[in-house]
Order: structure tokens, then C-alpha cells, then sequence
């Protein structure tokens, strides 16, 4: 199938500089629409179905920023990224734009090579947004998808590598569940994994956990902070999602430095096995989704040879006994003590054996963890 060449208006009073801009484009073989006034340019744009507009700052009647605003208030063009073109001294201006909704600036005099990278990052941008925005309306739609693919729910295999070794359990409270893990290796060789736990249980908590996981795989993470990708999760999700929270760890792992950096949401601490200690990562924080605003931070702690980081949902220690009386915090945090010597799958299993010794067997809640294991 031929590929649909992706249409970007320029608008440009100056007709100098639409020639360039315009010159350069169809070289590329880029569908161009020109206005020279602002008035024209919300015409075109509400006519046509655009992927990116060019948008000097300063035109007659109708300014730049105000076209901008315009279009950034509109269903069919608020999600078309506007690049300012500017001179070097438009500042206060170009600032004023981001502030507004632009995603980006261009400077004149106009450099060719600087304008196709610009304008292929925030079309690649765009285009991803497009998939993951089908992908979650598809599955709002169809409740069974989520059921299908449960297993996809939770991450067991992990990318080989010589610095780490990583290791998960997931035993779910019905036939699916609300928690997640998922990984995505960033072409930096960086490893981020998010942890994550859905309120409620089954189908209705795993068709979150799916959004959360597909929202994690397609967002792009490479210039994001770990608290910066627990953000972008939040503000995707919220508009669709108004019954249920996550509380989740997005972590960053830099093995060539032994660099940790991890932001937390409304999530329980995690453990650091050093040797014979036990040390609690992580402050807890709120939810996502659980207010308008995410408040997150960025944390980091350099990691040593030996090093175990060990993550686990509130299922592992929320177990009632035929009493209702639960094993808590502070005994779980006991139980990962005593078992401190073991590792990798056999320190899962005793975990979850004795666990489920203290509820007989009975699953109150999903029990989902992951252990890290620093080799090099």
C-alpha cells in the first residue's frame, strides 16, 4: 500500500520565506498548503486534514499566538502540533507559544537540515499518537480483548543481559487481574519498567492495567523522566478513566552506571536487599488518576554487585487469616528478612508460599512481584 504523504499548512506573510519553507518540503515529498494571513490560515485548517502546521508568530490581523490558541480550542485541530517560525529575538513570544500549546519553534534564517528534523520528530510524534488513540478507543469498545489478552498483563521474560538478572510472579485474585508489570529496552540501552497496581479486580481493573501497558509501549520515553512518563500515563488515561486509580513505580534502570532513577504513584515503598539490609525506597505520593493534578518526583540511588530490588503489590501483605486478621506491612517485611539469603525464583516462591500459608491458601487480592538482581 502506497504511502500517504503527510499534509503541513505554512503560514507565512512573507512570501520569501514561504517559498523556502515550501521549496524544502515538497522536495521531501511532503503535501504543502500555504496562508499568508491568519484569517485563512483557521479556513484551511478547518477544511483540511492537516498533520502539522508551520505558524509564523507574527501576521497581519490575527497574530500567531492567536491563530495558535484558536486552533488548540478546537476538536478538529487541537491535536495538530504547531511549530512556530520565529527570528532570534521573538523570545518572549516563542516562550508565550509553548506556553500555549505549541510543541516547538523554528528560528530564521531558516536552515534546511533543522526543519525536516523538527518536522519528521513531531509527525513520527503525531503518527504515534494516532495508533495509541485507536488502540485504547478499541479497547473501550470490546471488553473481551481484554480478557484475550490477560496474559499480556504481566511481563515473565526479560531482556538477557550480563549486568541484571530480573524475576516476576503474578498470581491473580480471579481469572484476570488489575495488576501490571511491563518493560520497554530504550535505545540508550536504558531499561524502564513499569509496576503497577489497578483498584478493583477483574475485567473491569485488567482493561485498565491493558490501556496502562499499551499507553507505557507506544509513549515515547527516550527524552522523559521517569516522573515525567508517570505524567504523560496520568494525563492520557484520566479523560477515560474516572472509576478507578493506579498506584504505580515507573523506574529507570542505567546498567553501565549502576544508576537507578524511579518516580513513585500512590505506591507502597520498595525493598533494597544489600547484603544483609533491608532498605525502603521511595516515598508513596498520590495515585494516578486519583486528582486532576499528578504531583510525582524523580528519585535515584546508584546500585552495587549484589544489589536486590524488590518490588510487590499491597496483595502480598493486605491477607486476611480466617480471622481477618492481616499479615500487614511491617510482618511481610519480616518474612522478605528472613528469606533475604535466597534469590532470584526460589526467594519468590518462599515469599508467596508463606503468604499464603497465613490466608490458607485463599488469594484476598492480586500478588504480584518483581526482584531485580544486580550480577555486574
Amino acid at each position: 500500500m502506497k504511502q500517504v504523504a503527510s499534509k503541513i499548512l505554512v503560514v507565512d506573510d512573507n512570501e520569501t520565506n514561504v517559498e523556502i519553507i515550501t521549496h524544502i518540503l515538497l522536495k521531501q515529498g511532503y503535501e504543502v498548503a500555504v496562508a499568508y494571513d491568519g484569517e485563512y490560515a483557521l479556513e484551511l485548517a478547518e477544511a483540511l486534514d492537516l498533520d502539522l502546521i508551520l505558524l509564523d508568530i507574527l501576521l497581519p490581523g490575527i497574530s500567531g499566538l492567536d491563530v495558535a490558541k484558536k486552533l488548540l480550542n478546537q476538536d478538529k485541530t487541537k491535536n495538530i502540533p504547531i511549530l512556530f517560525l520565529s527570528a532570534l529575538n521573538e523570545t518572549r513570544d516563542i516562550v508565550t507559544g509553548l506556553e500555549t500549546g505549541a510543541v516547538d519553534y523554528i528560528t530564521k534564517p531558516f536552515q534546511e537540515a533543522e526543519i525536516l528534523a523538527r518536522i519528521r520528530t513531531h509527525i513520527t510524534i503525531k503518527q504515534l499518537e494516532r495508533e495509541r488513540v485507536n488502540l485504547l478507543h478499541s479497547i473501550q469498545k470490546d471488553l473481551e480483548l481484554a480478557r484475550a489478552n490477560q496474559q499480556n498483563l504481566v511481563s515473565f521474560h526479560f531482556p538477557p543481559s550480563p549486568e541484571y538478572k530480573i524475576y516476576s510472579s503474578y498470581k491473580p485474585m480471579d481469572l484476570v487481574g488489575g495488576d501490571l508489570i511491563t518493560f520497554d529496552l530504550l535505545p540508550s540501552g536504558d531499561l524502564d519498567i513499569l509496576f503497577g497496581d489497578v483498584t478493583g479486580h477483574g475485567i473491569a481493573a485488567a482493561m485498565v492495567s491493558l490501556m496502562a501497558i499499551i499507553t507505557f509501549k507506544t509513549m515515547n520515553k527516550s527524552f522523559l523522566t521517569p516522573s515525567e512518563c508517570l505524567y504523560w500515563i496520568h494525563n492520557t488515561l484520566s479523560p477515560m478513566i474516572s472509576t478507578h486509580f493506579i498506584s504505580g513505580i515507573y523506574m529507570r534502570y542505567n546498567a553501565q552506571n549502576k544508576l537507578l532513577s524511579f518516580s513513585m504513584a500512590g505506591h507502597h515503598c520498595m525493598i533494597l536487599l544489600r547484603g544483609k539490609e533491608l532498605i525502603r525506597l521511595g516515598t508513596k505520593g498520590f495515585c494516578l488518576m486519583m486528582f486532576p493534578q499528578l504531583m510525582t518526583e524523580n528519585q535515584e540511588v546508584f546500585l552495587q554487585k549484589g544489589d536486590r530490588l524488590f518490588l510487590f503489590s499491597d496483595g502480598m501483605f493486605e491477607v486476611p487469616d480466617e480471622e481477618e486478621n492481616y499479615l500487614g506491612e511491617n510482618t511481610f517485611y519480616e518474612l522478605t528478612k528472613e528469606f533475604s539469603d535466597l534469590k532470584g525464583r526460589e526467594f519468590l516462591d518462599q515469599i508467596q508460599t508463606k503468604v499464603l500459608e497465613h490466608s490458607k491458601g485463599k488469594i484476598a487480592d492480586d500478588m504480584t512481584m518483581l526482584l531485580l538482581e544486580i550480577e555486574s
